[in-house]
């Protein structure tokens, strides 16, 4: 063997390397631009410059329309397993924010949560019809950013109800010594994460781990796939950045809402960082009504994403939006039943 065999070898198998995670960060980013099944795509181009894509899947006529926001570094993905066994005749609309799946950004100033904000109340202006009640759900970040469009002046009476899913809220790294903690490993994770993933190292991350919480899911392959798409992690760094520095300064007063804001919380959240009590209670405070639901043995993915914990949390939207005036097939069949 010549003394270039070794250094050869080793150039020859970190090539193929890259080769095969660059193959995969491909297909993720090709797979992420597909339209979910059992729903219509549709794209609007914001004020911001912004060219969405959202999905929309009606229900009755006349009857309720939710409109689902994702968390940090998730797609309109992960709400499909809560779509699932949603009540049929409520509408459905996912919302994916720019830089996620087919969602492109194109506003030419520095990103702000108030981008996203206006994005948000842009779709629900183009995508639900006026004589429809609507209610906003978000989960994670999105349950912040569903709250402040629910306030704002753009939608003025087009909101019925809020329901927030184990929501950010933007004095939880002052109020919560661990969730502070945690919050610098995110930030390692979040500088690191989308240049690995552009390199195609997404096929490295230990997805099975990862996304353990949606094992059994019809929607899990796709879940996985967007965890290595390189737009991902670019959309998700550039909001961390914002949020991070936005909520080690305290964030801002939550926007007081004239209508009924509800909070479904994980099992996880309240065991281990019982000071969110008191954040979740100051979001149902900023409302008209509402109550804090717990689901059960979930954690803060699992509660949209695994197939034990899903069906409790749509069920526990059902209730918020009978409680802000939807009318779903199954509230109309109990008041028939009376």
């Amino acid at each position: 063997m010549s003394t270039w065999s070794f250094p050869r070898l080793t150039a020859a198998a970190l090539g193929a390397g890259l080769a095969t995670g660059l193959a995969h960060q491909g297909l993720a980013t090709l797979h992420s631009q597909r339209a979910h099944a059992g729903f219509e795509q549709r794209r609007l181009r914001c004020s911001s410059g912004n060219i969405l894509t959202y999905h929309v899947r009606a229900g009755a006529t006349g009857g309720p329309t939710l409109v689902c926001d994702a968390g940090l570094m998730n797609t309109s993905a992960s709400w499909l397993l809560v779509a699932d066994h949603l009540d049929p005749s409520v509408s459905v609309v996912l919302y994916d924010r720019a830089g996620y799946r087919g969602s492109l950004r194109r506003c030419p100033e520095d990103y702000s949560l108030n981008e996203s904000v206006n994005d948000l109340a842009e779709v629900v202006a183009d995508g639900v019809a006026d004589d429809a009640p609507c209610v906003l759900t978000g989960h994670s970040l999105g349950g912040y950013l569903v709250h402040r469009a629910a306030g704002a002046d753009a939608l003025a009476g087009r909101v019925h109800g809020v329901v927030l899913i184990d929501p950010t809220h933007p004095r939880e790294l002052l109020h919560s010594r661990k969730q502070r903690e945690g919050s610098r490993g995110v930030n390692l994770t979040m500088k690191l994460g989308p240049w690995s993933a552009l390199l195609g190292a997404g096929l490295l991350i230990d997805k099975k781990g990862l996304y353990s919480f949606a094992e059994g899911s019809p929607h899990y392959r796709t879940l996985r796939l967007e965890g290595s798409a390189a737009s991902t992690w670019r959309a998700a760094r550039r909001e961390w950045d914002y949020s991070y520095a936005f909520m080690l300064d305290g964030g801002r007063p939550l926007d007081a809402l004239d209508v009924p804001v509800s909070v479904v919380a994980a099992h996880s959240t309240m065991r281990d960082t019982p000071e969110h009590e008191e954040l979740y209670q100051d979001y149902l405070d900023s409302g008209t009504g509402g109550r804090l639901t717990t689901v059960e043995g979930s954690n803060h993915l699992s509660i949209t994403g695994g197939t034990a914990y899903a069906p409790l949390t749509a069920r526990a939207i059902e209730e918020a939006i009978a409680g802000a005036g939807g009318r779903t097939a199954a509230t109309a069949a109990l008041e028939e039943a009376a």
